[in-house]
């Protein structure tokens, strides 16, 4: 039976239970990868739909662990004098499953520890460990829910970072895909003029081969004329 006044504040027991969380988030704030921030975008057209989480049960090693805080707790709250807590502790130092005989050896000690031990005695000190009890399990879970809060929190976070980001992507590969359907149909209309620029200069180029001919036919009539006078005048003119 501990001798010392009750302990009023919290921040012992609790922050043991609550470090039950804690511990776990340090385990794996290595293994975390790091999130590039990027420039806030158009808000997601859709957000996929989360899986069911399967959560497995606790090892055994961590619910005795859990069983062993509580007990702590216990400890540290226990009340000056013989109460429940000493009688409990009696009996579970006998058996972790006390008989009858148990408890009638037990209570037969705790008369003469306690003159004023009786059922009621019991029973309203017990009520008095399961208060705190009740205290330390709901603040227990009350920090397993802020951390699943933050979870949820950061979750969605990048939830919405990684939807802004395939969305940003999906826009660039929508532009990409537009540049290249511009350039293919581009390169169709080159091609096309690549097979008829045969036909395109056939035309110009027969045009200037009839003019170079006719130039030829010309200047030769010309210069026939020039050598018939030219003889003539050798011959006729002395």
């Amino acid at each position: 039976m501990a001798d010392e006044p009750q302990k009023s504040k919290m921040s012992g027991w609790l922050r043991d239970l609550a470090g039950v969380f804690v511990v776990l988030d340090d385990q794996k704030a290595e293994e975390k990868p790091v999130v590039p921030a990027s420039a806030p975008a158009a808000p997601p057209k859709s957000t996929p739909v989360s899986a069911p989480v399967f959560v497995a049960p606790a090892s055994n090693d961590f619910v005795e662990d859990l069983r062993n805080r509580f007990r702590k707790i216990l400890e540290e709250k226990n009340q000056p004098g013989f109460d429940f807590y000493e009688f409990s502790q009696m009996l579970l130092r006998t058996s972790t499953n006390p008989s009858v005989e148990h408890f009638k050896t037990a209570y037969e000690g705790a008369k003469l520890l306690n003159p004023n031990c009786n059922q009621q005695f019991l029973l309203e000190s017990a009520a008095f460990y399961k208060t705190e009890l009740q205290k330390a399990f709901e603040a227990t879970v009350s920090a397993g829910e802020q951390k699943k809060n933050a979870l949820t929190t950061e979750k969605a976070k990048e939830q919405q970072q990684l939807n802004t980001e395939v969305n940003t992507i999906e826009q660039q590969l929508a532009k990409l895909k537009q540049e290249i359907a511009n350039l293919e149909k581009i390169q169709t209309e080159k091609l096309a003029a690549l097979n008829g620029i045969d036909s395109k200069f056939t035309d110009k180029f027969a045009e200037i081969e009839q003019k170079i001919q006719a130039t030829i036919t010309a200047k030769e009539g010309v210069a026939s004329e020039i050598s018939l006078i030219e003889n003539g005048i050798k011959q006729y003119i002395s």
